[in-house]
C-alpha cells in the first residue's frame, strides 16, 4: 500500500520585476505584505547565493541580480527578483504553461482594485460574483510591472470546500 500523501504548504512564490526597490515599495504599501530582508547583491557564480542561483538558472542570460523577501499576512513568502536583464512591463501569457497570477484576500475587493490602479497598477476585469448566487467576489488587475494580481473576497477554503459539483 502506498503512503497517504497530504497537502503541501506553499511556501512562496517568486516575482521578477525592473525595479525592485520600487516593488518593494509598491507591494508593502498597496497590498500590505511585510518585509522580511534585502534586497540583497547577487553576481552569478560567486559566493554561496551566487553559485546556488547560477545552479538553478542556469539556462537564463543574466550575469547579476538582486533578491529581496516579504511575506503575506498569512506567511507565504512572496521573493522578488531584478536581473540586470529584466525587461519592463512584459505581458502576461495565461495560456503559456506555468503561473501567470497571484491572488490575494480582501474582503473590500473593489477598494483594494481601486488602490492599486490609484499606486499605478490597473484595474483589468471588473468584479465578478463567482459563483452567481453566492457573496463570493473577484477582481483581475496588474501591478505597475504587468504582473497580474486577482483578489478573492474570501479564503480559498472558504470559496471552494462546499461547492456542489
Amino acid at each position: 500500500m502506498s503512503e497517504q500523501l497530504h497537502p503541501r504548504s506553499f511556501a512562496h512564490v517568486g516575482i521578477t520585476v525592473p525595479d525592485i526597490e520600487a516593488a518593494l515599495d509598491w507591494y508593502t504599501d498597496v497590498l500590505g505584505f511585510e518585509f522580511l530582508m534585502g534586497p540583497m547583491d547577487v553576481t552569478r557564480g560567486e559566493d554561496h547565493i551566487g553559485e546556488l542561483l547560477d545552479d538553478v538558472l542556469a539556462d537564463y542570460d543574466y550575469e547579476s541580480a538582486r533578491i529581496a523577501h516579504t511575506t503575506t499576512g498569512n506567511g507565504v513568502g512572496v521573493e522578488f527578483f531584478e536581473f540586470d536583464t529584466t525587461s519592463e512591463n512584459a505581458e502576461p501569457e495565461p495560456t503559456r504553461s506555468g503561473p501567470f497570477h497571484i491572488c490575494v484576500v480582501d474582503p473590500d475587493v473593489q477598494g483594494l482594485a481601486e488602490r492599486i490602479a490609484e499606486a499605478g497598477g490597473e484595474q483589468t476585469s471588473e468584479v465578478w460574483h463567482l459563483f452567481p448566487d453566492q457573496e463570493y467576489r473577484l477582481v483581475y488587475c496588474e501591478d505597475p510591472y504587468g504582473n497580474l494580481i486577482e483578489v478573492y473576497s474570501h479564503s480559498y477554503e472558504q470559496i471552494y470546500s462546499n461547492q456542489d459539483e
